[in-house]
């Protein structure tokens, strides 16, 4: 399994030396990784297939909380911490704007300080996380 350019580094010559080369893009794989890899795989391969897994859905949440996040001083990611789709998306955010990840609205308690010298919240959630624990969250950075 390669995640990262300096993997594909590191096996550049058992790459060059395949005859075939088979890739699938895990659905819980970054995106902006996947376009980063595969570039420098292909130029290094004879025969080359791949399968793209990553989900639409989560693709388009990520490009929407990207937007989002360049509009706010603080995003809030909701969804549980063992879902890479959600882990994804909250390191993709941080790298925007200051970002925070909670799996429930309880857990805002523990950033009341921050949550109080911001002005704009953006809000957005994993794909698995329920509907009624994102409002629950909207509800109690509005009190």
């Amino acid at each position: 399994m390669i995640s990262s350019v300096n993997e594909v580094f590191a096996n550049i010559e058992k790459i060059r030396q395949a005859k075939k080369i088979g890739i699938v893009i895990q659905t819980t794989q970054k995106s902006e990784n996947f376009k980063k890899i595969l570039p420098i795989i292909a130029e290094n391969s004879k025969e080359l297939k791949v399968h793209n897994t990553i989900c639409s859905t989560t693709f388009k949440r990520q490009q929407e909380a990207q937007v989002l996040a360049k509009e706010v001083e603080l995003m809030v990611v909701v969804g549980s911490k063992a879902s890479a789709n959600t882990t994804n998306l909250a390191e993709i955010l941080s790298e925007i704007t200051r970002t925070i990840h909670i799996e429930n609205p309880e857990e805002l308690d523990l950033y009341k300080d921050l949550l109080s010298i911001v002005n704009k919240i953006g809000v957005t959630a994993g794909a698995s996380t329920p509907e009624f624990v994102i409002n629950e969250v909207i509800n109690r950075i509005g009190d």
